[in-house]
């Protein structure tokens, strides 16, 4: 009983980290404590099943305990689902377990249920159970249905609610922000379904995040997802009149039963099942009241206060909404962080252990994690606007569109006068070949400029530049799904493999050659005298990178060809060296956004558990503005064709 009773408290303390959390401890931990609840409560309920009740018997146990184990399984507020991908299977599995497992506590009820069973405590904590747990199939197939989608495809009806607009037209800046990003909301739920946003949908949005500076169109979508994570794993959403009711019974019925029980077991119980029971009970008024304070203090809950009448007239009669908003929009509802992991300086690393990659599964790739700064943001922000302005969804046809999001690169190149030069390294070529050749190059330009001393390393494009290129292969190592990488591609391991060989070859001759590349980690010191060599003496290194490719799907010859090239912008056609990391920063914006166009929704919506990715919040803020194959422009020229070939087969018939 105490065990089940410890975790659900841990899961409700700690299951709404995941939102913004990446520390690697938290998944397996809730994982575990998520897969225990349910099989602690259940086993224990079990147990109960099997007593027998004596009235006489001052040992007897409380009759109530089997319906607290029911609102043990009703579950806690902050995690309803451990993962989305068993969404659609959970909640028809979970109101077979309502049925059963209210029957089994009712028998449990009959068994224990004698003389001095106290009435006033057994009841309300069994209506409570009952409430806990329909509310947790009730979130389950609530978020069955937005996974899924209920509307029919091609459907011309906007997604966002008229009345939300005049809602939305409050006087405190705060809270008009909040509902904003409610109204995104809207038009992301119809994005996830993967059908096509409304003319009037695209043009809204599109409005909306506009005009908006880099950081504000940012935290519109960061407060966006959070509204999409709620509604997947929280039972914390829009608060009606219905939850009002039932949230105040809930709460109601765990104090009066703890209040029942202090003054009438007196003499009923042995001290140890009392001192057991007022624990069980306390711990239900706790989840309950933790319950209702995250619900009040979530961004559903400030969409409530404004909405609601008499709640908007006494917060804003005591001047404490406009307060409240604030502190609730600098709360973390994302790990606003990317993963990094560099190809060339993991050699460096030890080799993880096999036995620790197999059976605890993580992202043991990840070197560190850059937070997402306000320059960044701005760089991306300034590119997705740019490449915006150079398409018209009023004149430009879908072809047009599919064009722009296939760039990763090209017009950056073209705009620098550089499309002769680096052109073959973005176009031509398939993207994950694309992304490891540049990879590889901006951390050779890097080494090379902090090796020469010529630039200031803190410089917003150098920053930029680097966190992007390690995060893009972060995500190519450890969430290959978000690129979408076929299980064949191999690019990635043959690349590592060439590199491993040839610093082999020039620092480990001495080893014996029948150890396998993997088992080695090579010093600091010795990858970059292999990088000063490669450098210095350019022609002997790369015929040496040639020689040891054994027909490999490498990019390491690719990568080293292109910075040398890109160094000698400087040394032959008179570059500044910002100007070089200037380019270099916006292709590396550009492949963002071509991943995050090309990456499945369910992708997305998978990492939100996981304390949510950059390229979600970049795939939103492109289809906000229109960036996206779900926001088709008028113009069609298949259309067109098609009315063309009608005229012609009509008209000599006229």
């Amino acid at each position: 009983m105490l065990l089940s009773l410890f975790l659900q408290i841990f899961l409700s303390i700690f299951g709404r980290l995941r939102k913004f959390s990446t520390a690697r401890w938290l998944g397996p931990s809730l994982w575990l404590a998520y897969l225990s609840a349910d099989w602690v409560a259940t086993f224990s309920l079990g147990i109960l099943a099997r007593s027998e009740a004596d009235s006489r018997n001052r040992n007897l146990i409380p009759v109530f305990w089997a319906p607290i184990l029911l609102v043990h399984l009703g579950g806690p507020g902050t995690i309803t689902a451990y993962s989305v991908d068993r969404v659609n299977k959970l909640f028809l599995s979970r109101l077979l377990q309502l049925v059963t497992q209210v029957g089994v506590a009712c028998y449990v009820l009959f068994r224990l249920w004698s003389k001095n069973a106290i009435t006033s405590v057994v009841i309300p904590i069994l209506i409570l159970g009952i409430i806990k747990y329909g509310e947790r199939i009730w979130v389950l197939m609530r978020s069955h249905e937005d996974h899924n989608g209920s509307q029919q495809p091609g459907s011309k009806v906007s997604c966002i609610p008229s009345a939300d607009f005049f809602i939305n037209n409050n006087r405190i800046p705060e809270v008009r922000f909040l509902h904003d990003a409610y109204l995104l909301f809207q038009a992301l739920q119809t994005l996830l379904k993967n059908f096509d946003l409304v003319t009037f949908d695209q043009n809204f949005t599109y409005d909306l995040v506009s005009v908006k500076n880099a950081e504000e169109a940012f935290q519109l979508i960061e407060v966006e997802l959070g509204f999409k994570y709620d509604r997947l794993y929280y039972k914390a959403t829009m608060i009606s009149r219905l939850r009002i009711i039932l949230r105040s019974i809930t709460f109601l019925s765990s104090i009066f039963a703890l209040v029942s029980f202090s003054t009438k077991s007196n003499g009923v119980y042995s001290r140890n099942d009392r001192i057991i029971s007022y624990v069980l009970l306390i711990g239900v008024v706790f989840l309950e009241s933790h319950s209702i304070i995250v619900h009040l203090l979530s961004d559903w809950g400030m969409i409530w206060l404004s909405k609601s009448k008499i709640a908007y007239a006494i917060v804003s009669r005591i001047n404490y909404l406009s307060s409240l908003v604030s502190f609730r929009m600098k709360s973390k509802r994302w790990s606003t962080s990317m993963g990094q992991h560099n190809l060339i300086s993991a050699q460096s690393n030890k080799p993880v252990n096999k036995i620790l990659k197999k059976y605890f599964p993580g992202k043991w790739n990840v070197d560190s994690r850059e937070k997402v700064d306000k320059e960044l943001k701005e760089l991306i922000f300034k590119r997705v606007l740019n490449k915006r302005s150079s398409y018209n969804p009023s004149t430009d046809d879908f072809i047009a569109l599919e064009n722009l999001l296939e760039e990763r690169g090209l017009e950056v190149l073209r705009s620098k006068h550089c499309i002769g030069r680096f052109g073959w390294s973005v176009a031509g070529v398939e993207f994950i070949h694309s992304l490891l050749t540049w990879h590889i190059a901006t951390h050779v330009c890097y080494f090379d400029d902090i090796r020469k001393n010529t630039f200031d390393k803190t410089r917003n494009c150098v920053m930029s530049s680097r966190s992007l290129s390690n995060y893009m292969l972060y995500l190519l190592v450890n969430c290959p799904t978000m690129l979408a990488i076929e299980p064949s591609e191999t690019r990635h391991a043959d690349t590592r493999i060439h590199l491993r060989r040839l610093l082999f070859r020039n620092t480990r001759e001495d080893v014996k050659r029948n150890i396998p590349l993997d088992a080695l980690s090579f010093h600091e010191a010795e990858v970059n005298a292999f990088l000063k060599k490669l450098l210095e003496s350019p022609s002997t290194m790369l015929k040496e990178i040639k020689e040891q490719d054994e027909g490999e799907m490498s990019a390491l010859l690719d990568g080293c060809m292109l910075v040398l090239s890109l160094q000698s912008l400087e040394t032959q056609n008179g570059w500044a060296n910002d100007k070089k990391w200037e380019m270099i920063s916006e292709v590396w914006v550009d492949m963002l956004m071509y991943a995050a166009s090309h990456c499945r929704w369910k992708e997305h919506v998978h990492a939100l558990s996981q304390g949510g990715e950059l390229l979600t919040h970049v795939c939103l803020l492109m289809a906000h503005l229109g960036l996206s194959k779900q926001c088709r422009p008028k113009v069609s020229e298949q259309l067109a064709a098609r009315a063309k070939r009608l005229d012609d087969i009509v008209e000599p018939e006229v």
